[in-house]
């Protein structure tokens, strides 16, 4: 029922918001699932790096043109590329969609930079995609299975918008991006259970953020506080 529809006016991060709806109030307060707004997600993300990553690619783009502003915009798509993320209570995802549209948009300026300098081609091939920042770089855990159901679609969603920016500004490349088959690295467990390394590596690891479930000590459960007792015992 969903081919054909235009996916490109829909909030990847409003997934968060309906998700939280389907909820009564006493299951969010219980287990601490509370919706945080674009706002606040880029009061976190804008200082931790995104902030600096703009000034970086704002000072390329204004140098002179040339090789060196090729080369130091095509170092700067590999280092966003570069970056993964974790966030190890990521509910419905939006910290991790709103970072990924964020480097998406980013690495879009530099697409454009390099198309409208002629370098497009000569950098990718046709039968490459200009694309590096990926879904891929984000890893989450979630304790609720329907979350994590809503996280991987948002993503799948947010993936889907910026492929067609980036057909829009790069019009000569023809290649079919198919959202759909990039993984998603969101697993269902509890992060105070499981061992986050074996959701990624810790030296492959550049940020951990999010909003994680918070419950005043004297609204917390038995087992919630045997889960922190145990945390803090393996640290």
């Amino acid at each position: 029922m969903s081919n054909g529809f235009d996916w490109s006016n829909i909030s990847p991060t409003i997934f968060g918001a309906l998700f939280e709806s389907t909820l009564n109030s006493d299951t969010r307060d219980s287990n601490g699932m509370h919706y945080t707004s674009i706002e606040n997600i880029h009061k976190v993300i804008d200082p931790l790096f995104r902030s600096e990553l703009k000034i970086q690619l704002d000072a390329i783009i204004n140098s002179p043109i040339g090789g060196t502003r090729t080369k130091n915009l095509k170092s700067m798509q590999n280092k966003l590329s570069g970056l993964k993320f974790l966030d190890p209570a990521c509910g419905s995802g939006n910290f991790l969609t709103e970072t990924y549209l964020s480097l998406r948009r980013l690495e879009n300026k530099i697409l454009k930079e390099l198309d409208n300098a002629g370098q497009i081609k000569m950098i990718f091939s046709q039968d490459e995609s200009p694309i590096k920042v990926s879904i891929n770089q984000f890893y989450g855990i979630e304790i609720n299975d329907f979350a994590v159901s809503v996280a991987k679609t948002a993503l799948w969603i947010a993936e889907h918008q910026m492929m067609k920016e980036t057909q829009d500004i790069l019009h000569d490349f023809s290649r079919d991006f198919l959202p759909l088959k990039t993984y998603v690295n969101i697993i269902e467990s509890n992060a105070l259970k499981i061992d986050w390394r074996e959701v990624i590596k810790p030296e492959e690891l550049n940020y951990i953020m999010g909003n994680p479930p918070f419950r005043g000590y004297s609204l917390q459960t038995q087992e919630h506080k045997e889960e922190i007792m145990s945390t803090s015992h393996k640290q």
